[in-house]
């Protein structure tokens, strides 16, 4: 989960260009699940690129500044532990990612060779 948060975190950062806020909030909700909001004061998405922000080495970074595979990496590891990610964001007011896992985290298995 450490690095599900970085990576919201140095999107977020990314986004600002300078100046403006970041927000990390955690939750419980409905008992059973925990959460965490990610939410910036930056540029937003545009709304045709929502659909693709989680398909590995899917990019709106310039050459050099990354590859994609941060956010897919993130809805992997959050989906291996049995919950969810989803995205709210408009073009020019910023964008909120939600991160929703079980209270009980369910363990992948590891198989050793």
């Amino acid at each position: 989960m450490k690095q599900v948060i970085l990576n919201l975190f140095f999107n977020a950062l990314d986004a600002i260009e300078g100046r403006g806020l970041i927000r990390i909030r955690t939750y419980e909700g409905s008992g059973r699940w925990v959460g965490l909001a990610v939410k910036d004061s930056g540029c937003g998405i545009p709304r045709e690129h929502l659909a693709k922000l989680f398909e590995p080495f899917f990019t709106t970074k310039p050459a050099g500044r990354g590859i994609g595979i941060g956010l897919s990496t993130c809805y992997n590891i959050v989906h291996h532990h049995g919950g969810e990610i989803v995205v709210c964001s408009e073009e020019g007011q910023g964008s909120t990612f939600l991160v929703r896992i079980p209270h009980e985290l369910r363990h992948p298995r590891v198989d050793v060779l």
